[in-house]
């Protein structure tokens, strides 16, 4: 499994989070589409993506990006050096990140 760490976790204005790889990802990571589970690559952004919230929290997004990663062979992992953007306490306690 290949492990890639987050430079970021960002909640848009639109509700849209986004997981940012410090490397920058692989081509290849635009095919996790294939799983058919809401989870897209931008390739602009070098990160997954997830939809506004609409039945699952943003939480439960963040688990499913991670999830759904590890069933292509990639390991996200948030670092010390992981930024959070528009990711209020409650939400971040949600995640399990401090």
């Amino acid at each position: 499994m290949e492990i890639e760490n987050l430079s970021l976790i960002e909640i848009l204005d639109s509700g849209e989070m986004y997981l940012v790889l410090a490397s920058g990802g692989k081509p290849s990571y635009q095919y996790i589409y294939r799983e058919a589970s809401e989870v897209y690559w931008d390739s602009d952004r070098k990160a997954f993506k997830a939809p506004s919230p609409r039945e699952w929290s943003h939480a439960d997004w963040f688990h499913h990006i991670i999830k759904v990663a590890a069933q292509i062979g990639i390991a996200l992992s948030v670092t010390k050096d992981t930024c959070l953007v528009n990711v209020p306490k409650e939400i971040r306690d949600e995640m399990g990140l401090k």
